[in-house]
């Protein structure tokens, strides 16, 4: 298929680039840089369009003959908004020849109903990011679209958030201040998996509008996988749990994290995904476990660090 990535100079639309590219596709990217993902996908294969993912026109060229789009676009929480429009021209300009994938996360559910949630969960976030996400969901899923529900990633390439500040702490041998209790269930999912379960819905016609769950491997806790982590980078663990008191203290001072507190209840409850749907209609299934993913990722830290120093000495 020619499938178009928008938002592929990011995290999970690198990903899915490299992943597309596995899979044998046809792969463009539409990036606000294309030097800056070049950098990171220096694969010759794939088309580069530069361009404004709020400028109708570009969406349309990036999307002109495209047999699918994964819309990866993400804009931080006090722009959550413009995540409207960007939609909205993308789904647009691939009309109704095309499928529409939107990689999303556990914004839209409230406190988990069921040991596990799945496609069928009730989206009742009580944070208004949860609620608009919920809205976006479903216009997608009216027009045809799959929605694929992720938990935290990690992995290679990732190179923002908590999970990868753990490990640069870890790397360093020093303490990690954990938020909440550390032995509450919980689960991740390493990025290569991830970008997976994204490019599952691809040419599957059953996977139009409908909305997937794609769990991790399995249950874990902070407490555990951040062991896991230390192990894999050699130091002994050095961990703390960070009281969700002082947390929400910290985030009523920082205006971007402000946008975030109502979503504070998600470290106070086990949020599992149930991947049995996408399981039996996509085949899709986690393969990294957790020891190997932060072995992976480890090692490609480790490599990062010693080309910064390369490029710093010459």
């Amino acid at each position: 298929m020619r499938v178009t990535v928008t938002g592929a100079a990011g995290t999970i639309g690198t990903a899915s680039v490299r992943m597309l590219i596995r899979a044998g596709h046809e792969v463009r990217a539409f990036v606000r840089a294309a030097e800056v993902f070049r950098d990171r996908c220096p694969e010759e294969r794939v088309e580069v369009v530069e361009g404004d993912i709020l400028d109708r026109a570009a969406v349309a060229t990036a999307l002109e003959d495209a047999d699918a789009a994964v819309h990866c676009v993400d804009f931080p929480a006090r722009e959550f908004a413009l995540s409207w429009d960007a939609t909205r021209f993308a789904l647009e300009a691939l009309g109704s020849r095309g499928q529409f994938v939107l990689p999303s996360n556990v914004w839209v559910y409230g406190r988990p109903q069921s040991e596990r949630i799945g496609p069928d969960h009730p989206k009742a976030s009580p944070a208004r990011l949860g609620e608009v996400r919920a809205d976006l969901e479903k216009a997608v899923a009216a027009e045809g679209g799959t929605v694929v529900h992720l938990p935290e990633v990690y992995g290679p390439g990732v190179t923002t958030g908590r999970l990868h500040r753990i490990f640069q702490r870890a790397l360093a041998g020093k303490t990690v201040w954990f938020p909440g209790d550390l032995d509450r269930p919980t689960e991740y999912l390493y990025i290569e998996d991830a970008a997976r379960a994204l490019v599952a819905p691809l040419g599957r016609r059953q996977a139009r509008g409908v909305d997937y769950t794609a769990p991790g491997p399995a249950p874990t806790t902070p407490r555990e996988f951040v062991d896991v982590i230390f192990k894999a980078a050699g130091r002994a663990r050095r961990l703390r749990s960070l009281p969700l008191a002082w947390l929400r203290a910290v985030d009523a001072l920082d205006s971007e994290r402000r946008v975030l507190r109502d979503f504070s209840y998600l470290l106070e409850c086990s949020t599992l995904l149930d991947g049995t749907l996408i399981r039996q209609e996509l085949g899709w299934m986690p393969e990294v476990g957790y020891v190997e993913g932060a072995r992976r990722t480890i090692r490609w830290l480790r490599a990062q660090s010693r080309a910064t120093e390369e490029k710093r000495v010459s």
